[in-house]
């Protein structure tokens, strides 16, 4: 007998466990909404990229774009000269973190530049196909070297944009 009361008495121990844990939560659930302040996660709505992180992935789709007619020798001087205007707009956009921006980096968009006009200068020229491939790897090797002093996380994906000799 005295086992049936204890296994009653240890049930009815566990069922008032369960209902004062269950008010408890009614309890905590109750809290009234405007009370509550939410997490700071530091951001303010939707992440909107900087004017020179949005040219750079622009600049980063106009080659991945241009490397199979690279490849193929398909490429025309008006489509490098569309580059030419569109990438040097990296010289003026303003970056995510104008402080991190080293001073070297308009050395960079310069040198970037100036082998966008040598692949032109290659097309113009009717160039064999591996000076036009050369010249196209080029710029890709100056977006390497730039990204490596400033901002290293796409230089993956421009490693990949070069053309196989």
């Amino acid at each position: 007998m005295t086992t049936v009361a204890m296994n009653i008495n240890q049930g009815a121990r566990k069922g008032l466990l369960y209902l004062g844990l269950l008010a408890m939560g009614q309890v905590g659930c109750q809290e009234k909404a405007e009370d509550r302040t939410p997490p700071n996660s530091g951001r303010t709505g939707m992440y909107t990229p900087s004017p020179l992180a949005s040219t750079m992935r622009n600049m980063a789709d106009d080659m991945e774009a241009l490397r199979t007619k690279a490849d193929e020798g398909s490429l025309t001087v008006a489509e490098v000269d569309v580059l030419i205007q569109a990438h040097a707009a990296m010289k003026e956009a303003e970056a995510t973190k104008p402080d991190d921006i080293k001073a070297t980096f308009s050395g960079y968009a310069e040198a970037y530049l100036l082998q966008l006009e040598e692949l032109k200068s290659a097309l113009e020229d009717h160039a064999s196909r591996q000076e036009r491939l050369d010249a196209f790897n080029a710029a890709l090797a100056t977006c390497v070297a730039c990204h490596q002093e400033h901002c290293p996380g796409p230089i993956a994906r421009i490693q990949k944009m070069k053309v196989q000799q």
